[in-house]
């Protein structure tokens, strides 16, 4: 049976055990699982070409060719990127002109990653076992959590946590290729001219949007980036890992990484050239990035970014290595400060907004009145029933998290920064003061050292 027919049959029932049982019954297919494992292993197999701007029309097809030489080309000439740019829309429209309809429609399939059988990674590989490599990933621990880190501060690296989008660039022989942490192909153009003048590696960072000297929100950035017309014009890569191909392979297959972390970065800075995000030298640069000897000087770096709307940091470990999974020696930082507050008014909803007419936000104070201001986070439910017992609530004492507290150059109170709702203090009756939520923050700032 050949290949398309066995798609076909996969296709019949969508039950994910009728699914793997017909694939048993084709275990010793060779030419089935290499079908499978080219489509889907996107760590072993990456084309640098889609299907997006192949030309498919021609007046007549001269069938030649095989399923399994198709195959060969693929993995010898675009996998290897020996053919690249319009040689290789060329000659994958020549390609499918040499094949019949059916196994021509297999090649598409693969180049779009998806044989449309409704199968994963992972029930494809209980039948054939360790077929599809998952892709790799390095994910970070959690600060806190009850646990003590297994960072050691000394020397320790406390890096900007970037808003913006995940990818991974792998540089071969002068070719870029870019990555989701799905595995899934994108195409940087702008960016790839900075990239192919690099050493062949793993170029591991976050893609952003710059507009008029300054980043666009998450929400706003990622809409761009992934949108059918990315500006690439506008599009910044900020890395924070250089891998070689050989270490990274080691990674996918559970093979123990040699190289510190503070060798893969000096490396990375050698290449790139280090540069804060406000010299804005180009569209690839490092993410920024401060040495640290206790966790309370990385928290402090968190906090100052947290203070600008960013969304905190990560603290690394100097002598971290590269792994596949969650590494305990990178954590993300998230500097949270409890406080208790005494509910003093309520800011209507703006004008126009489904808030409109109903609490916008609740004013707080603390009963030295050295901390004001006013506090956001609550679920439209939360202030809908807040809503209707304003009177009830007020002067009642609640619990807010922040991630830091400030004055502003022209007050003379302090205020929470990014004040959120934890809950309403029916126990209490006096509120913190600013020495004790000082001494919050430092107790905060002083966890695990």
């Amino acid at each position: 049976m050949s290949v398309y027919d066995i798609i076909q049959e996969l296709n019949l029932e969508n039950g994910s055990n009728y699914k793997m049982d017909v694939l048993r019954k084709h275990k010793d297919n060779q030419l089935l699982q290499r079908v499978l494992k080219m489509t889907y292993d996107k760590v072993d197999f990456t084309y640098g070409v889609t299907m997006k701007n192949v030309s498919t029309d021609v007046e007549y097809k001269t069938i030649n060719r095989t399923l399994a030489s198709a195959l060969d080309v693929l993995e010898n000439d675009f996998a290897k990127r020996k053919v690249t740019g319009n040689d290789a829309l060329y000659k994958i429209g020549e390609m499918l002109n040499q094949l019949s309809d059916e196994d021509g429609d297999v090649i598409k399939k693969i180049l779009t990653r998806d044989l449309r059988i409704n199968m994963g990674r992972s029930n494809i590989n209980k039948v054939f076992k360790g077929l599809i490599v998952k892709p790799v990933y390095m994910r970070c621990g959690l600060f806190g959590k009850g646990k003590k880190s297994k960072i050691n501060p000394e020397g320790s690296f406390v890096q900007l946590k970037a808003d913006g989008t995940y990818r991974e660039f792998t540089v071969e022989n002068g070719v870029p290729i870019c990555n989701s942490r799905s595995g899934e192909s994108y195409d940087y153009p702008v960016i790839y001219q900075t990239l192919e003048t690099y050493p062949d590696g793993h170029y591991i960072g976050e893609l952003t949007v710059m507009r008029d000297g300054a980043i666009l929100d998450r929400a706003t950035g990622n809409g761009l980036i992934n949108s059918s017309e990315p500006p690439h014009d506008s599009i910044v890569l900020d890395l924070w890992d250089y891998v070689t191909l050989e270490e990274y392979t080691n990674a996918a297959n559970k093979i123990k990484g040699t190289t510190p972390y503070h060798k893969r970065f000096a490396k990375l800075t050698e290449i790139v050239g280090y540069s804060t995000a406000s010299d804005h030298p180009g569209y690839v640069r490092v993410i920024e990035t401060h040495i640290v000897d206790t966790v309370a000087e990385a928290l402090a770096h968190c906090a100052r970014w947290m203070e600008a709307g960013l969304e905190g940091a990560i603290w690394k470990d100097r002598d971290a290595i590269f792994r596949d999974g969650t590494s305990p020696q990178q954590e993300k930082l998230k500097l949270e400060i409890d406080a208790d507050v005494r509910i003093t008014g309520f800011k209507p909803g703006t004008i126009g907004t489904k808030r409109e007419g109903k609490i916008g936000s609740i004013e707080y104070a603390t009963d030295d009145a050295k901390v004001k201001g006013y506090a956001s986070g609550f679920t439209d439910a939360e202030l809908d029933d807040m809503d209707a017992r304003r009177e009830e609530l007020m002067g009642m004492v609640m619990t807010l998290t922040c991630s830091d507290i400030t004055r502003g150059r022209s007050n003379e109170h302090y205020a929470l920064s990014h004040p959120r709702f934890v809950e309403l203090r029916t126990d209490k009756t006096e509120t913190d003061t600013l020495e004790r939520i000082m001494e919050t923050k430092q107790m905060a700032m002083a966890v695990g050292n």
